[in-house]
Formats: C-alpha cells, structure tokens, sequence
C-alpha cells in the first residue's frame, strides 16, 4: 500500500509542478487537480479524451498515462464498487471506456488503463 500512495503523491506533485498557482489545502488526491492544470495534447488528438469532467456525483481525469481515473464526490470508492465506478467511467467518456482485466483500484479511485473507447 506504501508504494501506491508513494506513485498517488508522485502524480500530485508532478500536476503541482505543472499548474504551481493552482494548490489547493486539503488535496487527498490529483484528481481534483485536472480543473487546474492544463493536459498535454494527446497523441490521438483527444479522441479517447472523456467528454465531462463531472457526472452525476462523480468526477474523472487523465493520469500521465492516459488511464482515465474515476473518484465520488461524496464517499471514496470501495474496492468492491468497481461496476458502480464503471458506469461512473461510461458516462464521464460519453458511453464506452476502455475496461478490462487491468482496471485497478488505488486510494479511493478506480483507474481504467484503457481511458475512454
């Protein structure tokens, strides 16, 4: 568990790095950052981009990988709820998402490698 939150705080400190005006107290993780810093061009054009930033009580943003990272905005995730925050995934990317066997839950947030499809 040591080592994840070591790559969470390792993401937030790059997207401070990037958006230095933009710090917040009280950031639990990177994902609230996205409103903030602005994305590197993506090598599709943005094709697999989600579409909101926010639905329905949740929020989503990009990871430097591409990985489309899926937060609640009132309780965190649990390990158990991975279909609740695909369906979160599915409307945040417009309908489809990138799922698969390397969906992973890290910190309250379920990351889906594949971004939106």
């Amino acid at each position: 568990m040591g080592r994840m939150r070591n790559s969470i705080g390792t993401i937030a400190g790059r997207a401070l790095a990037l958006a230095p005006g933009c710090a917040m107290p009280g950031l639990v993780l990177p994902l609230t950052l996205a409103a903030c810093a602005t994305a590197a061009p993506m090598a599709d054009g943005g094709a697999r981009a989600p579409r909101v930033a926010e639905a329905a009580g949740y929020q989503g943003a990009w990871l430097p990988a591409g990985a489309l990272a899926v937060t609640r905005k009132a309780a965190p995730f649990r390990h158990d709820e991975g279909a609740e925050a695909k369906r979160a995934a599915k409307a945040l990317c417009g309908g489809a998402v990138a799922s698969g066997d390397t969906d992973n839950f890290r910190d309250g947030a379920w990351i889906f490698p594949g971004g939106c499809a």
